[in-house]
């Protein structure tokens, strides 16, 4: 984080703790996210975290109670896959050391809307269009914008389209080169550790006193390598979050993510439908969008279709729908993060139920982006974000009424 977004991030801190009064919303709907919904259930809330979930909550007297009776509350909505806080500016080939964190701008006019809109986490990634394009951070939208994962997964491309045209070769230079990356990084480490055997040998003699010995050449730090060492570190591996729009260009990276034993999630996966099978047989979870197609042509969204998380979702796929903002579908910027709640009720229209569609952009959001311990659930000790509603989910005439960060309204 640059030292102005520090500083930013401290003074906010410093005004903006949690409420001292416990906050209670009682008589509502509550979807938890943990179970079937709740009618007439209560949610306290003390410093920020929830407290107590459930129909016979005691309110304590010096609560600030909201009354919820015929509304509905949900946990607060997850974006995992935004473009908010982004620069627009031309899209560079990028490179994996490069950390979006460090190219946002946090005074950015429409995250007042986007929290407005009952979002309250956003998942930001590089805009870049190589095949190697960066970090990835976590942001609670709060006043502080807190950073929950800073490096929070290495971006990688293979086969999107960087014009008018794409074939099934050029998707398979870019899985060859991603190949080469990765075991280029193998070597790279191979190479470390020759070197670190080398120096003890060499150590060695020297307190032997042996006039032949031979001090080895250190090889060169690459952040390169580094970085996709920690993808295929078995202990604690970086999450790589595969880009990849054609079918054949899915399967590819389902190979790769095997070959290489990474912990991966599908991006985009635009033709995710008609692989769904080979998806879920490989475990492996998909952020889907954005699930509005606007605007020019594309190649990459030929085949684009609001049903495909539908059908990764009833294929056994975990599944988050996203809204990415991606240009090359029409979508400009960062305001796809206010539609959010809009795209799940459009995916969810082609084949999901409420309560699925509602987790999309909820707990199973929270769970592909690795922070469903604390965030995505009305559960005790989560944090409490949450959002009224003045009706049910998805409904055409339902509005957000109010939006709690930290147990704060915003």
């Amino acid at each position: 984080m640059t030292l102005l977004a520090v500083l930013f991030a401290v003074s906010l801190q410093a005004g903006e703790q949690p409420p001292a009064k416990p906050v209670a919303i009682r008589g509502g709907r509550l979807y938890t996210g943990a179970g079937a919904p709740l009618d007439s259930a209560t949610v306290l809330v003390e410093k920020g975290l929830i407290t107590a979930v459930g129909k016979d909550v005691p309110v304590p007297a010096d609560a600030t109670v909201t009354d919820a009776t015929g509304k509905v509350l949900i946990p607060g909505l997850i974006d995992a896959a935004s473009r908010l806080y982004t620069v627009a500016r031309d899209v560079s080939p990028g490179s994996a050391e490069q950390r979006a964190l460090d190219g946002l701008d946090f005074y950015a006019p429409d995250v007042a809307e986007v929290v407005q809109a009952g979002v309250t986490t956003v998942y930001v990634g590089p805009v870049s269009g190589g095949v190697l394009n960066g970090l990835g951070v976590i942001l609670h939208l709060d006043p502080a914008h807190t950073v929950l994962q800073n490096d929070a997964a290495l971006k990688l491309t293979l086969g999107a389209s960087g014009g008018d045209s794409s074939t099934s070769l050029e998707r398979y230079q870019s899985y060859s080169q991603l190949r080469q990356a990765f075991d280029a990084a193998r070597a790279y480490a191979e190479a470390w550790e020759k070197y670190r055997h080398d120096s003890a040998e060499y150590e060695q003699a020297k307190k032997d006193k042996k006039a032949d010995a031979n001090e080895p050449t250190k090889p060169k730090t690459d952040p390169r390598p580094e970085l996709l060492l920690r993808t295929m570190d078995p202990k604690k591996p970086l999450i790589v979050r595969m880009e990849a729009h054609s079918a054949d260009a899915i399967l590819l990276a389902l190979k790769l993510i095997d070959d290489y034993k990474l912990r991966a999630v599908l991006e985009y996966a635009t033709e995710g439908g008609p692989v769904a099978t080979a998806i879920a047989k490989a475990k492996i979870p998909a952020v889907v969008g954005p699930v509005f197609r606007l605007g020019p042509y594309s190649v990459d969204y030929l085949n684009h279709s609001p049903a495909t998380a539908s059908l990764l979702v009833n294929a056994g796929v975990p599944v988050a729908i996203a809204s990415f903002g991606d240009e090359r579908a029409g979508l400009q910027g960062a305001g796809g993060s206010r539609f959010l709640l809009e795209s799940a009720a459009f995916a969810g229209s082609r084949g999901l139920t409420r309560e699925q569609a509602l987790a999309t952009v909820t707990i199973d959001a929270a769970r592909i982006l690795g922070i469903d311990k604390t965030h995505g659930s009305l559960e005790k000790g989560k944090v409490a974000d949450m959002v009224l509603l003045s009706g049910e989910p998805f409904e055409s005439g339902t509005r957000v009424e109010r939006v709690w960060i930290d147990g704060r309204t915003r």
